[in-house]
């Protein structure tokens, strides 16, 4: 199974409907993390919509609270979103999680997009 359907995988997992999000971190077919974005249970100012982990953030946390940075050098990041009727949507990384991934050793990013999947690397 591709590392991008683990990721959807995890994104259904999500209890955040507005925008489920799954990640994966693996080195060749090893996966090393999984993670999905939650909601918070608290909010620091009011906003129209809750506070919300991202799901790259989760992932990469795993690996960290493991004591396990040297995982993460030379690693891929998958990322994927579910839309509401279960298609794939684009879920290109935020700037913030795209800096945390480079700044852990990330070396390349793969994510969805309405039509497909797109990367780059770090």
């Amino acid at each position: 199974m591709g590392m991008i359907r683990h990721a959807q995988k995890q994104a259904l997992l999500s209890q955040f409907r507005r925008a489920r999000v799954g990640a994966v971190i693996a080195k060749g077919a090893r996966i090393l993390a999984t993670g999905h974005n939650a909601i918070r249970n608290f909010a620091l100012v009011k906003r129209p919509y809750p506070e919300s982990t991202h799901a790259e953030v989760a992932a990469i946390g795993q690996l960290l609270k493991a004591r396990r940075l040297h995982d993460l050098t030379g690693a891929t990041l998958y990322v994927c979103r579910v839309g509401r009727l279960g298609e794939s949507r684009l879920s290109r990384p935020c700037c913030n999680c795209e800096s945390l991934a480079r700044a852990v050793g990330i070396k390349r990013v793969i994510f969805t997009t309405d039509g497909g999947t797109d990367g780059y690397a770090l």
